[in-house]
């Protein structure tokens, strides 16, 4: 299991794209002449694509979304399909858009295929290799070790650059 991580993370790095096997079992959901094929790719995700997982990743629970995050022993399958099952739609949302990758939005017809060959596992994989492919987790590692030695706390970090970013504009805009 560690290697596997150590390779994602490596991928991560070298903005490799990601091959998953995937088994498209079920293609009621496929519209004529569609083929999903037998794997799916998960490239480095775009800033574009960050600004659309973003608000979708923040409205999981933080205790919720420790426990999706992949780490070295895998989670019980009950734990597992009880938070996936608390934020199912959310989630489908999020690899969707995640494997899409792109300026437009996914196709609808995809994710109901999805919904349709997705296991609780599945998704847990899915999700946890769009994650790496935002560079999540080393994102991740460092905001708690600057959360474990800053004197702020993380609403107060998030809110001081938000107020940089506002200063910012209104300071640019007085020019």
């Amino acid at each position: 299991m560690i290697k596997e991580f150590v390779q994602l993370e490596a991928n991560t790095i070298t903005e490799q794209s990601l091959k998953i096997p995937f088994d498209f079992s079920n293609r009621d959901s496929l519209p004529a002449g569609k083929d999903p094929g037998d794997s799916i790719v998960i490239s480095p995700i775009t800033v574009r694509t960050w600004f659309k997982l973003k608000p979708l990743l923040l409205s999981i629970d933080k205790s919720d979304f420790d426990k999706v995050i992949a780490k070295e022993d895998p989670l019980p399958d009950a734990e597992l399909t009880e938070v996936i099952s608390k934020y199912d739609d959310l989630l489908i949302d999020i690899l969707c858009i995640g494997i899409h990758n792109k300026k437009s939005d996914p196709p609808a017809w995809f994710k109901e295929v999805l919904k349709d060959n997705c296991t609780w596992k599945d998704i847990y994989i899915l999700l946890n290799a769009i994650l790496f492919r935002i560079g999540y987790n080393p994102f991740c590692k460092s905001i708690t070790t600057v959360q474990s030695v800053s004197p702020m706390t993380e609403a107060e970090i998030i809110a001081a650059r938000k107020n940089l970013e506002s200063w910012m504009k209104t300071d640019r805009s007085a020019e």
